[in-house]
Parts: C-alpha cells; structure tokens; sequence
C-alpha cells in the first residue's frame, strides 16, 4: 500500500451504523441508473470505510477492487434476529439495548409507529427507537425494557443502530407475518382494539384490514429490500 491515509473497513455488518446506510441508500436511490458503477462504489467506500473520495482514487487497484468485493460479501450475508446490543455513548457509556421481549404485549402506539416506519430506510433509525430501548433490569436471559416514549426520545440516537441489527428485524418482522398468517396476529390487534374500545378516529382498526395491509407491507417491503441488496451488490 502506498497511500498514507487510513481506511477503516467494516469486518462485519455490526461495524456499520444504520445512518450509514440511511446515507448511501438515499445516493443510490438518486444515481441507480448511472451508466459508470464507479461513482456509486466509491461512495460506498466514502461513507462506509471513511475514505475521502480524493482519496479513493489513491488506492492501488487490487486494494479497491478487494474492498468492494468485501463490502459486496458483508451486505449479502445473512442477517439473524438479534435480540440485544450494546451502544457506546460520546461520554464513553455503555448502554445496553433489548428488544420488545413480548410482541403479544405490545401497545397500540408501538404497533403503529412500527407500522409506520419499519420499512422506510429514511425513518429507519425510529423504527429502532419502538423496537429496541434502554434495558432497565436483566436476570440472566430475561430482561425488562424502558417505556414507550415515541420515537423521537431515542431516534437520533438510534442511528448508530447496528445494520446487522436493522436488517435483521426487518426481516425477522416479515418471516414472523408470514410464518403465522393472520391467526396470531388479528388475536394480538384485536386485543390492542380492545385498550381502544370507544375510540372512534382515523387509526381505528377495522376488522383484521389493518393487519392485512400490515402484512401485504412486510412482504412487498421485504422484497424491495431483497432487490435492493441484490442491485446494489451483486454487479460491483
């Protein structure tokens, strides 16, 4: 290597922060049809090696092509359900962070913001701040969460989210809809119409459409976010 700059390359999906990909997502939605490949991979290599694009054009090209090849691998390797992980905060905490523990209980707020923001890569980052909080107590493999606060209380900070983490309970969310069809989840809505028993506006649920179309949302989203992957990386 004959650059003198450093380059810090992502070993696995856990080293990259959802405001990374919220960052290259939204350039290649913008530059996807551009002729030259080479504009989008050097700002995968900008935004997730923290490689200035003057110098990118510095790496020896067998280094380049290595990087993108490896950063092609990680983005298509298999993304598994985690359940918690740790943040470091600027003052050198740590904050450990758990997922809902019992989706049967979730609260008609959770389910909606969920809904609302679990698909959109923009809003990502909220969508982690419904799924994943603050653990408050742990005893051994059980562990109780903070309070529902709404998304924004944690969103900026949950863009440093892991990706494997985001892309994982997106896909996690979507197998689950699917695995058990309506059954288990209208019982769930039907439980959360119940708490709002009386409550007659525009979030109402109506029997099982709302869960329908929550379905329907996770499959076609789960695709697009296949293809996306498969577009972004497979030609590199």
């Amino acid at each position: 290597m004959t650059h003198n700059f450093n380059i810090k390359i992502p070993q696995t999906l856990r080293d990259v922060k959802v405001g990374q990909w919220q960052k290259y997502v939204k350039i290649y939605s913008k530059n996807k049809d551009a002729e030259n490949p080479n504009f989008l991979n050097n700002k995968l290599l900008e935004i997730f090696c923290g490689v200035s694009i003057q110098d990118v054009d510095k790496l020896e090209l067998n280094e380049y092509d290595r990087i993108i090849e490896h950063l092609s691998s990680l983005l298509n390797s298999k993304m598994d359900l985690v359940q918690t992980f740790d943040l470091v905060g600027t003052d050198g905490a740590i904050v450990h962070f758990g997922m809902i523990p019992n989706l049967d209980k979730m609260s008609y707020g959770e389910f909606i913001d969920l809904e609302k923001y679990m698909f959109e890569d923009d809003n990502l980052h909220r969508a982690m701040a419904v799924m994943y909080r603050p653990i408050k107590y742990h005893n051994k493999d059980k562990y109780l969460i903070h309070d529902y606060k709404g998304t924004e209380f944690l969103a900026e900070v949950m863009k440093d989210t892991p990706l494997d983490v985001a892309l994982g309970v997106r896909v996690f969310f979507w197998r689950l809809a699917t695995k058990l069809g309506n059954y288990t989840m209208v019982s769930t809505l039907k439980e959360l119409r119940q708490t709002q028993e009386g409550r007659e506006d525009k979030h109402s649920l109506k029997s099982g459409e709302t869960i329908k179309q929550y379905i329907y949302s996770l499959e076609k989203m789960s695709l697009e976010l296949e293809r996306l992957q498969n577009s972004l990386y497979t030609n590199v």
